[in-house]
């Protein structure tokens, strides 16, 4: 077989046919039939190329084309997964956000390769088109040869496919990055890909490839929490970045707390011996759980925090319970020293609530906002509250709501950062019975006007969509709310409180956010401070761990050794009250009621100024050996690895670039 092209000979020595054989020379020196990539091309992509040659049989000069599927071929691979392509539409379209200046396309596939939905910031265009990138296109490795699509699923990992390292001429133009997708029994049930026509710079790549491969986990997570919604979620995340990313394992857990489905668990330091042996079994048989003694909650679902120990490990492990509304609380594996306490801890943290003024402190910037607030809660002004993620703007927001004229009535929450764009109409306007497939029978009233008589909470409205910005403007200015498929319009009234960690005014300027909207929320304007810009917070740290000891059951708080309170003095707190949290936590787990030592601190606390530190030393690369190590014991995790060897991202990243490094499959 001529997989050279038709007319091909030695003497024939185009571009095409200097590349092709080098490919080929590359698979097939070893005579052992080991696979060996060349310095720039993968193993992945030779071990696919030799696929291709070896098992598929394919020639690159009879090649006409993508093929694309009929539509009942389309049909039949599309309706199994509709909640797959429901739940993934949010973050493929956060996705297109990032990647969409440098040209990309973003395409969802089935396990079969064929493309099911396909979003571009560009209209339609034909060229792309004309090479597969379409909905209905198959991407089958044994049919398109090596791609995006087809080799990440026949690989079963995360793959670049750059240009003329495609099997087939046609897709030389394309550089395509794709990613697996994974049910929670560990098959592959989808691919997502970003492809671009566009000639980019390898360091643009790796970039592009974390960025596709942390959106194939979150749909993998949305996927799961759809299958099993009306259940009982019991998370547990080894370390701070997986309590942030939710990077963790997940459990489905019956009335009994048994799990009936798991995602997670199988690699990494969450690593269970046996995933299979947890379904169906009590959760005492695997891990112990001491659980705070104050739960969260709203009319949709309660939450409990806690310190989880797996069997066989000796680091405590950050869990949280969610218990959906009118749903009966499993039985879950608890401590039991955690039985044992006395009351008095009850008392302890029912004495913890933050009102306006334990919320300011002493830090002269909380205590102007508080006397502002005092003076104008009632007055009919909206509040802006802006800052960084974690800063508490909605426990402030809730503080707000408790010292006004309407603390008795209801307090809604509406994070429109969470709620899928598909839904989050229906959700704050409400709908009328039979408004579209698959809606409430009784139909639904529509969270702005639950908040009628009290406080509408609307966090990250920087990430509400700008048509509905529209119709909450339109809400805003005449005071009444139309429900979708009704013509009758309610009336409301709530005071407004939004927040949000962008730039709106900038978000203004640059068109993705209404100018005339923003000048309806923002009556009143707070810029709440980061924990390291706080005045006082030596004091918010010993606060914190007095509110976290009573959460955990403890009779009196530990004592913190004076190395141990320079370390959190010192630390950054880019996460700032929610890193903080989770921090006390975890050396008050490793504690219990002894001193919180240095050593008993989370691993992943470092000084100010470290990354700044690590980046100065950015040149200073570590052997290949020391490198290669790191990146292996984080599973290629970036981010993790960085935080290990005190660099940022991009430092990493051109480490990598200089000793060549390859992820490996």
């Amino acid at each position: 077989m001529n997989v050279l092209g038709k007319g091909k000979t030695v003497t024939g020595r185009s571009p095409e046919y200097a590349h092709t054989k080098r490919m080929i020379d590359e698979i097939t020196r070893d005579d052992d039939g080991a696979t060996r990539g060349h310095d720039d091309v993968p193993n992945v992509v030779s071990s696919s190329w030799k696929r291709c040659i070896s098992e598929y049989k394919l020639d690159r000069s009879r090649y006409k084309g993508p093929e694309i599927v009929t539509t009942n071929e389309f049909k039949s691979a599309a309706d199994p997964l509709d909640m797959l392509i429901y739940v993934a539409k949010p973050e493929i379209e956060q996705l297109m956000g990032r990647v969409a200046p440098s040209n990309y396309v973003i395409m969802l596939s089935d396990s079969n390769g064929i493309a099911l939905d396909v979003l571009s910031s560009a209209p339609p265009d034909q060229a792309l088109r004309r090479v597969g990138v379409c909905a209905g296109a198959d991407w089958r490795e044994d049919q398109a040869g090596t791609n995006g699509i087809g080799t990440s699923i026949a690989s079963s990992c995360p793959v670049t496919i750059h240009r003329s390292h495609h099997f087939f001429m046609t897709y030389s133009n394309l550089t395509c990055t794709a990613a697996p997708i994974f049910d929670s029994t560990g098959r592959v049930i989808a691919a997502l890909d970003a492809s671009s026509v566009a000639n980019l710079s390898p360091e643009i790549q790796p970039l592009v490839l974390d960025m596709v491969c942390a959106t194939a986990r979150r749909i993998e997570r949305r996927y799961f929490l759809e299958r099993n919604r009306g259940r009982t979620i019991l998370r547990i995340e080894a370390g701070l970045a997986g309590a942030q990313d939710g990077n963790g394992m997940m459990l489905a857990l019956d009335d009994n707390g048994c799990a009936v489905e798991v995602l997670g668990g199988s690699s990494g330091d969450l690593r269970v011996a046996n995933r299979e042996a947890i379904i169906g079994s009590p959760l005492s048989d695997v891990m112990e759980i001491n659980w705070q003694d104050v739960g969260r909650g709203n009319e949709e679902s309660s939450e409990r925090i806690g310190i989880a120990l797996l069997k066989d490990r000796h680091r405590p492990c950050f869990a949280s319970l969610t218990v959906p509304s009118g749903a009966k609380g499993p039985r879950v594996a608890r401590s039991p020293a955690a039985t044992q306490r006395a009351s008095k801890p009850l008392a302890i943290a029912r004495n913890c609530n933050l009102d306006l003024d334990a919320l300011a402190g002493n830090d002269p910037v909380m205590g102007e906002h508080v006397r502002t607030i005092r003076k104008l809660v009632d007055k009919r002004l909206p509040v802006l509250l802006q800052g960084e993620t974690g800063t508490g703007k909605e426990e402030f927001a809730r503080s707000i709501h408790e010292v006004g004229a309407r603390a008795t009535k209801p307090f809604v929450v509406i994070d429109c950062s969470s709620i899928p764009e598909s839904l989050i109409e229906s959700e704050l306007f409400g709908y009328e019975t039979g408004t579209f497939t698959g809606a409430r029978r009784e139909g639904r009233r529509g969270r702005i006007a639950e908040a009628n008589g009290g406080t509408l909470f609307l966090d990250e409205i920087g990430d509400m969509p700008l048509a509905l910005q529209t119709r909450l403007l339109r809400v805003l200015a005449q005071g009444e709310v139309v429900p979708l498929g009704s013509a009758k319009p309610i009336k409301v009234d709530f005071n407004l409180i939004c927040a949000s960690h962008q730039d709106l005014l900038k978000m203004v300027s640059e068109g993705r956010f209404r100018q005339d909207l923003y000048y309806r929320i923002a009556g009143i304007r707070l810029e709440l401070p980061s924990l390291r810009a706080r005045a006082d917070k030596a004091d918010v740290i010993l606060r914190a761990l007095d509110i976290e000891a009573a959460h955990m059951g403890l009779c009196e708080t530990p004592r913190v050794s004076p190395s141990a309170f320079a370390n959190l003095l010192a630390h950054r707190w880019p996460g700032n009250m929610r890193e903080l949290r989770l921090a006390l936590r975890y050396a008050l787990a490793c504690s219990g009621d002894e001193e919180i030592t240095e050593s008993r601190l989370p691993g992943w606390l470092e000084p100010d100024g470290a990354d700044a530190a690590g980046d100065l030393a950015g040149d200073d690369v570590p052997s290949n050996p020391d490198l290669i190590e790191v990146l292996e014991r984080n599973r290629w995790c970036i981010s993790d690895a960085a935080i290990e060897l005190r660099v940022s991202r991009q430092t990493l990243y051109r480490w990598i670039k200089k000793q060549n490094l390859n992820r490996p499959c």
